[in-house]
């Protein structure tokens, strides 16, 4: 099957290529952002689910392959947390990892990522999507200004920022 889109045509393969090359950067911002392994999961399934059945509609020249899926994350995310909304508030289930650490390590771990999660969704819910798109998916500043429509370097500066705070709440509360 081919699809095309003006004078540009994607394959079946190459999107099987973008995916490959998307999947693990899609699954952690997800997980950052929802700090739960299965529904990170389901939210990447849905994320490129939603890529494929509308990929008719992409336009390379208004955006890259990457900053499309993104926004199609951020919505399924969005529209995840309007559901939740509705039910109960999801708890942390875990750490992001397959390995099982020793019994006192998932202790401190998890009280560790319990703690850096709580900081982080203290702040406003636009310095969570840029620390879950800089730190989740690895997106550069670059991707994440065409993500937001925001300035490269307005988005840096801001990171910055809010690493900061989070540093000095972070030693403030374990001093």
């Amino acid at each position: 099957m081919i699809f095309r889109h003006k004078s540009h045509t994607v394959t079946d393969n190459e999107f099987a290529r973008l995916y490959e090359e998307h999947l693990d950067a899609v699954f952690s911002y997800c997980f950052f952002r929802v700090a739960n392994r299965q529904l990170a999961e389901d939210l990447t399934a849905d994320t490129f689910e939603q890529a494929w059945r509308d990929r008719h509609r992409y336009n390379p020249e208004q955006a890259s392959f990457t900053t499309w899926l993104f926004a199609i994350a951020r919505h399924r995310i969005i529209d995840d947390r309007r559901k939740q909304r509705r039910r109960t508030i999801l708890s942390i289930n875990g750490q992001y990892s397959d390995e099982t650490p020793l019994p006192e390590d998932q202790v401190i771990g998890k009280a560790q990522f319990t703690h850096l999660y709580d900081l982080v969704r203290a702040l406003p819910d636009e310095h969570q999507e840029l620390i879950a798109l800089k730190f989740g998916a690895g997106l550069s500043n670059r991707r994440i200004g065409e993500l937001l429509n925001k300035n490269e370097s307005a988005v840096g500066s801001t990171i910055y920022r809010i690493m900061q705070k989070l540093r000095q709440e972070w030693k403030t509360e374990n001093a």
